[in-house]
């Protein structure tokens, strides 16, 4: 039988960059397939032809064994293809159910929105994906690991056979990881083929059937998960052994060029710490976690730069 999906020599050039060189990649039905790089390798581009958002300069694509053209997202959409993106395209005011079935409402004989239908066709794929919440709930009101799987049912409600997911896991926790990687088989007992970009080695172990690793616009190699090795994928991924990924390095104390005591913000704070000249200070979390408002703190109690 053909793949589910199939790009073929797909090549894509924007003014100064060649984005996609040739590129082949394919997706069977019920199958885990990693797409993974740099940055800039050409992940995001071969995602966007497969959304219908651009269009190939050469090549083809091809569902099931058949040629298919897309000249926008609405093509790819109708061929059974959704991308789950990192930033979520959900409508916040909205409850789950309007938004799973956003745009495909079922209607009663009068051409009213069926709202016993709605509610209960987005309770029966809640359910499926192991999502405990009342449709009735407005989309503000879920973390966002739930928002992740109202747009998984919603792609499900579509009958979607191909998911495309964008680092899914970058604002989730270890157990909303596991909870998320259950839907992902779930999908693929269903025969959903699944498109899994990520940076994080570990997650393609745990959940890939086969990675394809890009490289500056080249398709570099696409193997078995199983037959590989971390180290492995890193060296195609940046074209050269890397033997030591944290090196250790000698640093010496520079000056203090910015210092915050005890400053706080609503539930931001107190915050303490201390930059020096050359250094590069990470501050990290969940979404939600604080990060954002606590930059902004930093800036608005910055001085302002000299004329």
């Amino acid at each position: 039988m053909p793949p589910l999906l199939e790009a073929q020599k797909i090549t894509k050039q924007f003014p100064g960059t060649l984005a996609l060189n040739q590129v082949d990649f394919s997706l069977e039905a019920g199958e885990v397939h990693a797409l993974i790089g740099e940055n800039g390798a050409g992940k995001s581009t071969l995602i966007k032809i497969l959304a219908g958002l651009y269009q190939p300069d050469s090549g083809t694509l091809c569902i099931n064994g058949q040629s298919v053209t897309f000249q926008a997202p609405a093509d790819s959409l109708r061929q059974g293809i959704k991308v789950v993106y990192q930033e979520l395209d959900l409508a916040p005011n909205l409850s789950v159910a309007e938004n799973v079935f956003l745009g495909a409402t079922p209607r009663t004989r009068l051409g009213t929105v069926d709202w016993r239908a709605l509610y209960n066709r987005t309770r029966e794929l809640l359910t499926e994906l192991g999502l405990e919440i009342d449709p009735r709930t407005t989309i503000d009101q879920l973390r966002v690991a739930e928002q992740q799987l109202v747009e998984i049912a919603r792609a499900l409600s579509r009958q979607a056979r191909i998911i495309i997911m964008d680092e899914p896991t970058s604002a989730l926790s270890p157990s909303e990881i596991e909870k998320l990687f259950g839907v992902v088989r779930t999908m693929q007992a269903r025969q959903v083929g699944v498109i899994y970009v990520s940076h994080k080695l570990d997650e393609i172990y745990s959940i890939a059937d086969r990675v394809t690793v890009l490289r500056d616009g080249e398709h570099i190699q696409t193997a078995q998960v199983s037959a590989t090795q971390a180290h492995q994928l890193v060296t195609w991924m940046v074209g050269r052994e890397i033997k030591d990924l944290y090196p250790k390095t000698e640093g010496r104390p520079a000056e203090v060029v910015l210092e915050v005591r005890d400053l706080a913000y609503e539930r931001v704070g107190p915050l303490n710490f201390e930059l020096r000249a050359g250094e590069v200070l990470a501050v990290f979390g969940l979404m939600g976690a604080g990060c954002t408002r606590w930059g902004g703190c930093c800036l608005a109690t910055c001085p302002a730069p000299a004329a």
